[in-house]
């Protein structure tokens, strides 16, 4: 994937260019693009964990019209966990402290949780992978291999919700500096 702090960068209008170049305001615009491209990498996470969402949708579906009753309590708990885990990446915090605040979150920090959101990307393809293999196979493999393959999916899913809030923690512990 690109990496969105530099297509920022490159995409910056006259005016933001400008801003870089008045002291005192570099600092603030540099610190809104990074920002910027942590909110477009986590509209990125969602629209993926969306997709994978949809497969684990289409997999219940399919379990549904197999009859097969005893895997659906999973199936719905993995459908209805990945819904709520794509709102909580929606509505992340992102760092956003204004041009002039009383506390300023260091351009290192944004860094740092941008590289953080970046790596979550690999558990969302595993997430998708798991998720597409359901929707695929859901109407020819054993119910003992779904029952698998859906309790690794829910496993990966927490997985993804444990580093998630271990990003949350990081971002609440930040050092902030005093203006």
């Amino acid at each position: 994937m690109v990496d969105l702090r530099e297509k920022v960068k490159e995409d910056r209008g006259l005016i933001k260019n400008i801003e870089m170049v008045i002291p005192g305001f570099r600092g603030y615009r540099k610190r809104e693009d990074l920002r910027i491209a942590d909110r477009l990498l986590r509209e990125e996470l969602v629209n993926r964990l969306g997709r994978a969402a949809s497969s684990a949708e289409e997999a219940r579906n399919a379990l549904v019209k197999r009859k097969a009753l005893d895997l659906l309590d999973d199936a719905a708990a993995l459908v209805t966990k990945m819904n709520a885990i794509v709102q909580r990446v929606r509505h992340a915090e992102q760092g956003y402290t204004g041009i002039s605040p009383d506390y300023r979150i260091l351009e290192s920090e944004l860094n740092r949780m941008y590289e953080w959101d970046l790596g979550l990307l690999s558990n969302v393809e595993d997430l998708t992978d798991m998720t597409g293999i359901l929707q695929r196979d859901a109407g020819s493999m054993t119910e003992d291999e779904l029952s698998g393959e859906l309790e690794m999916a829910l496993r990966a899913l927490t997985d993804f919700e444990q580093i998630f809030d271990q990003r949350r923690e990081a971002f609440v512990g930040l050092t902030v500096t005093e203006e």
